[in-house]
């Protein structure tokens, strides 16, 4: 497929904060909007890259319908359209080549959007599920803190974006219940992270679950972390840094 480039013009350049309609020199056709391919099985995780790439180049209307096809005709239609080709080949460039053809002839990006959520993220109880089985299994083993840490970060994170927590839509509450509602999963991080460590950190998991207040898991993470260093230093190495 020829790669569709846009002009260069320096007097431009400030446009591309600005304007969904603006297409960078540096963009083109042949570029992907993740680093890995829509295989079927990873939906959420590569409609959150596809959703970041597309943020930061202010074309997420394309996609969502905020930024619907101009009337044929006017003065926005032809750039509207070229844009909207432009992000359609991004998607399709994402897309694994065992799947992509079955996309090639959705005449819109947020038509071929609507699609591939229809297809692959209708419903993301499986996924809930999944997640929370391994936060209730993971634990450290042989890996080290900090790959342990990533790892059960990681999971909070993707359970986050699939559940975020309830939000007053009162406009006037005053009980802080955002506030309490975040306390509450910080708790239960910290517990799911001492939960998972190698028994050789029964002292210091005691340590943590004695102070007051408790520490937030970011804190408890880098005591541990210091711990395993100093470790490593006296020559007591015992977890592999994979």
């Amino acid at each position: 497929m020829a790669k569709i480039t846009s002009s260069s013009n320096p007097d431009t350049d400030c446009q591309y904060e600005k304007d969904a309609l603006y297409l960078h020199p540096s963009e083109h056709s042949g570029m992907s909007l993740a680093s890995l391919p829509l295989d079927g099985t990873n939906f959420f995780a590569w409609s959150r890259s596809v959703y970041l790439s597309l943020g930061t180049k202010l074309k997420l209307g394309f996609i969502d319908g905020s930024f619907p096809k101009p009337t044929v005709g006017s003065k926005n239609f032809e750039q509207w359209r070229r844009v909207d080709l432009m992000v359609t080949s991004w998607i399709w460039n994402s897309i694994s080549k065992d799947l992509v053809e079955a996309f090639m002839y959705i005449s819109s990006s947020h038509e071929l959007w609507l699609e591939l959520q229809g297809r692959y993220g209708r419903s993301n109880g499986p996924i809930i599920y999944q997640i929370q089985r391994e936060l209730s299994t993971v634990s450290q083993g042989d890996l080290s803190v900090t790959t342990y840490f990533t790892k059960v970060k990681k999971l909070w994170n993707e359970f986050a974006c699939l559940v975020p927590a309830p939000k007053c839509s009162c406009g006037s509450c005053t009980c802080e219940i955002g506030k309490m509602i975040s306390v509450q999963n910080e708790s239960t991080q910290l517990m799911q992270f001492l939960m998972g460590l190698h028994e050789v950190y029964d002292n210091e998991r005691s340590q943590v679950l004695m102070m007051h207040p408790l520490p937030d898991v970011e804190k408890a993470y880098a005591m541990i972390l210091s711990v395993e260093k100093q470790r490593a230093v006296n020559g007591n190495i015992i977890f592999s840094h994979q």
